[in-house]
């Protein structure tokens, strides 16, 4: 159903028009911006077909949709680089490692309206505006308050005025922030951390915190949607429903990385990954990767525009794509995908490369198994000795002065010995322990490969048969792309991939 469900969405953009398309299906890559590692991307709601992009050093501006990019401003210093991107109606803010930088247009006359004391302070995470233009900014060293759009800045008397604040939302009249201890939300007393980050910290309450606000790793930013709180953490996503009160974990199944850095909703809840782009379908329960059309395998920040158009920061550059309600096809569109019905769906192909690679979650539980099978074996060691003190000695009768030789005296034994505390923990369990997360990692970037593969190939095939080029140049190009997933795909799953694949 999942495969059939990409699939389709091809179809769509395919056979309908430009502005009518299946919400991330497929990615287009916006060209225009020389550099390809992009950090940060925003879009301005305020002013249709304006963007901002930025790289690690230099911030991008478009105003016709991506037709046109510009360089607007950038950093100076190796240590400074661009964190994030705020857009305002108070104007265009950039966040540095050196403090944050404000201009009216988002192009010219940038100034800096905040530098802090020590590399801390100076380092600015996020930058957001409550209701009533109250400016509040996140650096390393704690969270900084400006009522005056940043004429002058007040550091937070509060706990979170000492912890590293990567993000700042707002709901109602609270205020939450993502910090390296946890998330935090404003009250009539300060702050209280309402999700725990370490649980292993003693000077915090755990007992009045539910479970599932405890992570391993920090949180990343936060999203709120219809009197939904999101976290998006280094160990999943959680969510919560009674303004912070009590947070769940939310669903994982087919979310191929837990290191989910922005959140987005618009129709449905995305999720960017180091992994790409996700999609939750509410239905199933369930997250889709959306790779088609995009290169990259990290996805950094993501935003929409006034046009329902996401845009999306990757390492390998700036993708979007056109959200809409399609979520159907036509009897037309049905007969197009049963042209490669002949072909093995993604989860065979999947499967095939876990046989291929020997990765497969039961060669772990084997591998357990047979540790604690090795305790009923006992240990077994032979011994043999040889008495030889009398063997050769003097005559102890008539002729002391004569050497003789006495009789041959040989003993052996064998013991065997069981260790039946293995049965309850072997020593060999802490080696399968570490080959088990070499193996989980190794088998997510396998199933990962195979996935961008399988769909970037079917894409293709698709797009060759419903609008095959006129050009001989293009039309051997896609066919040796096509070749050359299918060699991917052989690659991965030692050949079992054309073979399936080949018309009975």
């Amino acid at each position: 159903m999942k495969t059939a469900a990409i699939l389709l969405a091809f179809l769509v953009l395919a056979l309908c028009p430009d502005d009518f398309s299946l919400a991330g299906e497929t990615w287009d890559f916006v060209s225009g911006i020389k550099e390809s590692d992009i950090k940060e991307v925003s879009a301005d709601r305020f002013n249709e077909n304006t963007v901002y992009a930025a790289s690690p050093k230099v911030l991008y501006k478009t105003k016709d949709g991506g037709g046109t990019w510009r360089a607007v401003f950038s950093t100076k210093g190796d240590a400074n680089k661009i964190n994030f991107i705020g857009v305002s109606v108070q104007g265009v803010f950039v966040c540095t490692e050196k403090g944050v930088f404000r201009s009216l247009d988002g192009e010219s006359m940038w100034q800096r309206i905040f530098k802090g004391v020590g590399a801390e302070e100076n380092s600015t995470q996020h930058i957001a505006f409550s209701e009533n233009s109250t400016a509040y900014l996140g650096t390393k060293a704690g969270l900084f308050i400006s009522k005056d759009n940043g004429a002058t800045w007040k550091k937070d008397p509060g706990e979170a005025g000492g912890a590293a604040v990567k993000w700042i939302s707002f709901f109602k009249k609270d205020v939450f922030l993502a910090t390296d201890k946890g998330a935090y939300k404003s009250s009539d007393s300060g702050w209280d951390r309402v999700f725990v980050t370490m649980t292993e910290e003693t000077e915090y309450d755990t007992d009045s915190t539910d479970e599932a606000s405890s992570a391993i790793r920090p949180v990343n930013s936060i999203f709120i949607d219809k009197g939904r709180i999101f976290l998006a953490t280094d160990s999943g996503v959680f969510v919560s429903e009674d303004n912070g009160a009590i947070w769940d974990r939310f669903a994982s199944e087919g979310l191929l990385s837990q290191k989910v850095k922005r959140l987005l909703f618009k129709d449905s809840l995305y999720a960017a990954t180091d992994r790409g782009i996700f999609v939750f379908d509410d239905k199933d329960k369930t997250w889709n990767a959306r790779y088609e059309g995009m290169a990259a395998d990290e996805a950094r920040a993501m935003s929409i525009d006034t046009k329902r158009k996401i845009w999306v920061a990757t390492n390998k550059g700036l993708y979007r794509a056109k959200i809409d309600d399609a979520s159907f096809l036509s009897d037309e569109g049905q007969d197009v995908l049963e042209r490669f019905s002949h072909e093995p769906d993604i989860r065979e192909v999947q499967g095939e490369a876990i046989k291929y690679a020997e990765v497969h979650p039961d060669k772990i539980r084997e591998w357990r198994e047979a540790a604690r099978r090795k305790a009923l074996l006992p240990r077994v060691s032979v011994g043999l000795d040889r008495y030889v003190t009398d063997y050769w000695h003097w005559d102890a009768g008539q002729s002391p002065d004569a050497l003789q030789k006495g009789d041959d005296v040989i003993s052996w034994d064998v013991t065997a010995t069981w260790d039946l505390g293995d049965l309850i923990w072997s020593s060999a369990q802490t080696s399968i322990d570490t080959r088990s997360r070499l193996m989980v990692q190794l088998r997510d970037d396998i199933l990962d490969e195979i996935t961008r593969t399988y769909f970037e190939r079917r894409r293709l095939q698709i797009e060759a048969y419903l609008s095959p080029s006129s050009d001989l140049k293009q039309k051997l190009e896609n066919e040796l792309r096509i070749q050359e997933l299918t060699a991917d795909l052989d690659a991965l799953t030692g050949g079992s991939f054309s073979r399936e694949a080949s018309p009975q």
